[in-house]
């Protein structure tokens, strides 16, 4: 799998992780919106065409207007790889604070 698409599957699995938070329509109904800040991957071992990954999201920390997700890729048991992502939530182009949707547990 070309190192790319790691985040595609970061960013399915943070889309899943803000859907059972009432999902992006909801964050934009609040009239915020996040963008991405940095990202990064460490690469554990390689992913091949075929393989079945699951991918956890979690926290790593929640600030005043960004939150850090870390993101575990696995193929079974075995680690692929660790990604984090910061977001930044914005409104009207400008940082603003977290809703407090992705500051609370869902």
């Amino acid at each position: 799998m070309h190192a790319a698409r790691y985040y595609e599957y970061f960013e399915d699995a943070f889309l899943d992780w803000l859907g059972a938070r009432g999902g992006y329509d909801r964050l934009r109904a609040e009239g915020a919106d996040v963008v991405v800040k940095a990202s990064g991957c460490e690469h554990h071992s390689p992913a091949r065409l075929g393989d079945v990954l699951a991918v956890e999201s979690a926290p790593a920390r929640v600030g005043t207007t960004s939150i850090t997700m870390t993101f575990t890729m696995r193929r079974g048991e075995e680690l692929v790889a660790v990604g984090t992502i910061t977001y930044v939530c914005v409104r009207d182009g400008r940082a603003a604070p977290l809703p407090a949707m992705l500051t609370t547990p869902a």
